[in-house]
């Protein structure tokens, strides 16, 4: 039987039915047919990559996202496309690359997924321009492994784990900020409860497969172990694991039993000063062990991670203890103790000079975003990494209060690392310039999406979101809120959250960016509350997003930051700005009450929406928004 068309469902339990017996499946893909494919890809115009059984072409869909489409060579691999699809789209992660969907047309069959930007590894690590090689730190190096490390430790932990099987660079893309995501699920497998599988035909690729497997047939998780392994002496040498007849390997193996000679094949580049030298001998003594010849040696992925964010840590604390101090200059008096072990890290400052640098002099062309206080500049470096740099504007009289904040959330906040949290990288404290400089975000805010950019006359909303989308904003934004208010050390007390202060990443990921002022639940003795009317006046734009109960009485609740919450889902819900002539609340309270949400849902969902699933999420918003004077707020509110 020939199962074609939209049934996907159908083709994936006849083609991949041994793979279904052990995992419970809930597909969200879109079926494409093969005139589609041939229409995103333009005829197979563009081709990105080659394979073994495949070529990957790039595509533009009709709402203009970029994807990659895998087709297959061989019509007749449907069973190979439907263990692909069925173990890929078990994984939803930020270091994953995004599946969309597929094609399972006789003489079409093909994957699509997100398109990402910058390239592989392999070329990131590799190439040359024509001047000299590409830039590539080892910070960045460094933060690579991690992130790495975590999602397959992630996979390896998942209650059918999932073996990649062919980790190297070429199957590692990397994003605009240069994050990972691993891609090519063309032979990873998922394994049983006893993590061991038999296999007849040895699958992967020359230099990165496990010599264990090769010997005997058997996978286990320890197999990404050592792939991961070599992956790590690529990263520290910048060499090719395989390089005419050198062998990568079996040098390193034979320099790192000779001690400190494994040094000398170190990239140069990347050797800079002591610490970085110890950093990169730990890196290759954890090389040294996921490459053993007996698995049992292997570290299990979880303490590789453990391992690598350690020297992470102990290349940024290096950095940040030797801060530049400017004689005269503000940062001599400002600068922060150094850290002890039960200290908040520090961030390492950025001058006023490198500032201008990055943002073209601070220029309008360079301006991304507006606030009430602050604007929002677009930095870039040399090497392309990109930041998000924020200007803040006050009056002359909060000048010190402000000082003395910006360097508590530097101290306090920068620390914090979280999926759904913007980290803090730098900051500027310098003249009359204040600043932060924050991750970047190409897709902005919220707000900009659903609104248009805020601040700009006449902007018009982004690309339309769809219901999953909103779904998945709503769910991160509530896990990001969660660490904040409950989770977080130091306690962090945003008084609101607003659409504008989401972020939007990769995969719809929402991140958001904690403000400067009114961060914290108490302030310092010696330090004049930060609260006038000048920044919360009851005239203050963005007083639609704060709890009643603050409007009424000036106080907080230990809830209030729910209340504002329930305003941002009203947003997703309608697609209706919070603030402006009559208020979201003011127009949304009687529909809530009536249940009634659903006929008012954004128009540009265009009626393609789970009618339940909206009044589960307008449910949730109000009660978010429960207000009773007579009550305390924290009696009424759920949690999110």
């Amino acid at each position: 039987m020939d199962y074609q068309g939209n049934n996907l469902r159908e083709f994936l339990q006849f083609n991949g039915h041994l793979m279904l017996q052990r995992v419970n499946n809930n597909y969200n893909l879109r079926c494409f047919t093969e005139k589609e494919i041939e229409h995103i890809t333009n005829g197979y115009s563009t081709l990105l990559g080659k394979g073994a059984f495949s070529e990957v072409y790039r595509g533009v869909l009709d709402d203009q996202h970029m994807v990659a489409v895998k087709k297959y060579k061989d019509g007749t691999r449907k069973e190979d496309l439907a263990k692909e699809v069925i173990v890929h789209s078990q994984i939803n992660h930020k270091n994953v690359v995004r599946l969309l969907g597929c094609c399972t047309e006789e003489n079409a069959l093909a994957i699509v997924m997100e398109l990402i930007c910058n390239g592989n590894l392999a070329d990131n690590l590799h190439r040359s321009n024509a001047n000299s090689h590409v830039s590539f730190p080892l910070d960045r190096r460094l933060s690579i492994a991690v992130e790495l490390a975590e999602v397959l430790s992630y996979m390896h932990s998942m209650y059918s784990p999932i073996l990649h099987g062919d980790i190297k660079p070429d199957n590692i893309l990397l994003d605009e900020n240069h994050a990972p995501k691993i891609s090519d699920f063309g032979i990873a497998r998922l394994l049983t409860s006893n993590e061991t599988q038999q296999t007849k035909n040895v699958i992967g690729s020359i230099g990165y497969l496990d010599p264990l497997y090769s010997q005997t047939g058997i996978l286990t998780l320890k197999s990404d172990l050592y792939s991961f392994g070599v992956l790590l002496v690529e990263i520290i040498t910048r060499k090719k694991v395989a390089d005419g007849n050198t062998n990568l390997i079996q040098n390193f193996n034979e320099a790192l039993k000779r001690g400190k000679r494994v040094r000398q094949i170190f990239y140069e580049e990347i050797m800079n000063g002591k610490t970085s030298i110890n950093v990169l001998d730990d890196v290759a003594k954890l090389a040294a062990k996921c490459l053993s010849l007996e698995d049992k040696q292997r570290p299990e992925m979880v303490e590789v991670a453990d391992r690598l964010r350690k020297c992470r840590k102990d290349l940024q604390l290096h950095r940040r203890g030797a801060m530049v101090e400017f004689s005269g200059s503000n940062y001599l008096s400002m600068k922060p103790p150094a850290p002890t072990p039960k200290q908040p890290t520090q961030v390492l400052a950025i001058s006023l000079d490198e500032l201008k640098e990055i943002t073209r002099n601070i220029g309008y062309d360079a301006l991304v975003g507006k606030g009430s206080h602050s604007q929002v500049f677009l930095g870039k470096l040399k090497d392309g990494g990109k930041y998000a740099v924020k200007m803040l504007y006050y009056p002359n009289f909060a000048v010190k209060e402000l000082d003395k904040e910006i360097i508590l959330q530097v101290q306090s906040i920068s620390r914090l690392e979280h999926d759904n949290i913007v980290q803090l990288l730098s900051y500027c404290v310098e003249g009359k310039v204040r600043a932060l400089v924050y991750e970047y975000s190409a897709r902005g805010s919220l707000h900009d999406i659903l609104h248009g950019k805020k601040g700009v006359v006449g902007a018009q909303p982004g690309q339309a979101l769809s219901w999953a989308q909103r779904v998945n904003i709503a769910l991160s934004s509530a896990e990001g809120l969660e660490f904040i208010h409950e989770r977080a050390e130091p306690r962090i007390a945003n008084r609101a959250i607003k659409s504008s202060n989401i972020l939007l990443f990769d995969n719809d990921v929402a991140k958001i960016i904690i403000g400067v002022i009114g961060v914290f639940e108490s302030y310092p003795d010696d330090m004049i509350n930060p609260d006038p009317l000048y920044y919360h006046s009851r005239s203050h734009p963005d007083l639609y997003c704060y709890a009643p109960e603050y409007v009424a009485t000036g106080e907080f609740s230990n809830k209030r930051y729910i209340f504002s919450f329930g305003i941002v889902l009203l947003e997703l819900l309608t697609g209706r700005k919070g603030g402006g002539q009559k208020s979201l609340l003011s127009w949304a309270t009687p529909i809530l009450r009536k249940g009634k949400v659903h006929k008012y849902a954004d128009p540009r969902l265009g009626g393609e929406y789970p009618p339940k699933d909206v009044a589960k999420m307008a449910a949730i918003a109000s009660r978010c928004l429960q207000y009773n004077p007579g009550l305390p707020a924290q009696h009424q509110r759920c949690r999110q």
